[in-house]
């Protein structure tokens, strides 16, 4: 059932949106001036809901219920956002059995916290490299992303949510995150 509606999903409203997104960008290059923004705001939110429609059928799809999946997630999302503000990285995996079944609110709420934390190196940081290390031993996981950015680069006017958010979803898990600056901005994730 978690496949069918994840397919479908995919299928139906993906398609939709993918086409938002492209003809609202066509518009856009022959539009006057003064409507120009506006479609190419449409656009941009046509392919932000597309990402959160990819994260959410990805979350359901029950053919993704295992270790190697959520990695392989968590380094794609890493590359793409990453390079795309040449920010170096170096992606550790320390797992016994990748093909191990991982429950699926356990790897979103992951996914999500790892996320979080690179979008928040994008936005506020002036790192230049990332270490990642993910490892699961004997049912205890350890997520730790280690930016070298400055501390006085992080923004001093932000509402927190991003960090409040990562520190639910860790308690959700039964899990600690702690997020400080060690020579750069760290968080650490520690579940089981």
């Amino acid at each position: 059932m978690r496949t069918k509606i994840s397919s479908d999903l995919h299928d139906d409203v993906g398609t939709i949106l993918s086409g938002l997104a492209m003809q609202s960008q066509m518009l856009a290059f022959s539009a006057k001036e003064e409507q120009k923004d506006s479609l190419l705001e449409i656009s941009s939110m046509s392919h932000d809901a597309m990402e959160r429609m990819r994260d959410t059928v990805w979350a359901i799809d029950s053919h993704k219920d295992k270790y190697e999946n959520l990695i392989d997630r968590m380094r794609d999302f890493a590359d793409r956002n990453l390079n795309r503000k040449q920010i170096s990285h170096e992606f550790k995996v320390e797992v016994e059995d990748g093909k191990k079944f991982i429950d699926p609110q356990k790897r979103q709420n992951i996914y999500l916290i790892f996320k979080e934390a690179i979008v928040n190196i994008v936005k506020h940081s002036d790192a230049t490299h990332v270490n990642i290390v993910f490892s699961e031993q004997r049912n205890r996981l350890h997520l730790v992303i280690h930016d070298n950015g400055s501390q006085l680069q992080t923004p001093t006017s932000s509402d927190g949510l991003g960090l409040s958010n990562m520190q639910m979803r860790a308690t959700q898990l039964g899990g600690r995150l702690m997020a400080n600056y060690e020579e750069g901005f760290k968080v650490e994730l520690t579940l089981g």
